[in-house]
This record gives C-alpha cells, sequence and structure tokens, in this order.
C-alpha cells in the first residue's frame, strides 16, 4: 500500500476481480474506516496497481458493490486464486477449441456455459461457420473433379449436403434466438422447444 497525494495505491500479484474500474456505480472499497473508489488499474514489474481516491457521499454518485479491504479479504482471495488460475487456464483453452464446442449436445453447451463462461451461442455460431467453409470447399472439390473427372463426386456432394443441411437448420435456431442452440443434427433427435 502507497499513499499517492490524496490517494492510495495497491500494489499486488493476485488479480481481485470486483476491483472493476467504472465510471457509474463503483466499487466502494473499506479500508481503515476510510470510504475509497478504483479509479485507475495498471500492470507494472509483474504487478498490478489499483489506484485508489476517496469518495465521499456528496459526490451524489450512486454506490455500487462495498467491499471490505482487511486480512480476512486477503486471506479468501489469495485462498480462491489457485482455483481461479485453474478455472481461467480452462477458459482460455476452451476459447482456442470454441468451433468445436459448438457442436457438442446443446446440454453440453450450457453446462460450459456455468462453470466456463464460454458462450453457446457464439460457439455455435463458429462451428455452422465451420460448416460453411466445408461446404464451399466440397463444391470447389466437385467444380474441379467435374472439370478433370479425377475425383469420385458423389461423396463429395453426399457430405456436403449433410453438413449443408445441419448448418441451415442450427442457423436457423440462432436466428430464432434458441439457447443454447442444438448440437451437430441434434434438432434431428430432439423436439424443437421454441424461442427460451
Amino acid at each position: 500500500m502507497v499513499t499517492q497525494g490524496d490517494g492510495l495505491v495497491v500494489i499486488t500479484a493476485m488479480e481481485m476481480p470486483d476491483w472493476e474500474v467504472r465510471q457509474h456505480r463503483s466499487t466502494l472499497i473499506r479500508f481503515e474506516d476510510q470510504t475509497w473508489r478504483v479509479a485507475a488499474r495498471r500492470v507494472a514489474a509483474g504487478k498490478i496497481h489499483y489506484e485508489l481516491a476517496r469518495w465521499d457521499v456528496a459526490d451524489h454518485e450512486r454506490a455500487g458493490r462495498e467491499v471490505d479491504y482487511n486480512a480476512a479479504y486477503v486471506a479468501l482471495r489469495d485462498q480462491a486464486a489457485p482455483k481461479h488460475r485453474a478455472r481461467n487456464r480452462t477458459t482460455g483453452f476452451l476459447r482456442w477449441i470454441s468451433p468445436l464446442i459448438g457442436f457438442l449436445p446443446a446440454r453440453t453447451k450450457a453446462r460450459l456455459e456455468a462453470l466456463y463462461g464460454v458462450d453457446p451461442v457464439s460457439t455455435t455460431f463458429q462451428s455452422v461457420f465451420c460448416e460453411f467453409l466445408v461446404v464451399v470447399m466440397a463444391c470447389a472439390l466437385v467444380t474441379i473433379g467435374g472439370l478433370t473427372r479425377q475425383i469420385g463426386l458423389w461423396p463429395i456432394v453426399g457430405i456436403a449436403l449433410v453438413i449443408a443441411v445441419d448448418g441451415t437448420v442450427r442457423y436457423g435456431r440462432i436466428l430464432a434466438e434458441e439457447r443454447p442452440p442444438p448440437g451437430f443434427y441434434e434438432w434431428a433427435f430432439k423436439k424443437h422447444r421454441g424461442v427460451n
């Protein structure tokens, strides 16, 4: 903790997600019988610097969440840090494979959203876009195969049709705002639930 003019700077190696910099409804930090708000956040030399400014009721600003910054808060933060880091690593990995997640069943996508915050609508859209790309490539292969007569066309046409049908139906479900949208050919085996 460093005093800087009329404010404080809290320097920590741990992320404090509830210490957001906000213009409205600022998070209030209570420390040593004074109230502060987070004015800025920056990273320097591997440490996070939270710049705190005094908060006064006379500011006529509506307060948001309140945090008592004390030994108990720091202990809870430090205890939750390994779980938070593990969850962030898993979430990062899931974002890399998000187009593949879009092919999973709706129930699995809903579970991944609840656990890791992976949006089922965007992952489904990404998987539909991948299907679109496969159909375009299949059309290109059919065109080339038709000109050269070197490629067996019917398997490629069949694959393109199967993928195009699924992509079209799932894209329609995205437009209908079904949440979570169905996975690959899941719509063929489950009744349409309508808009949620």
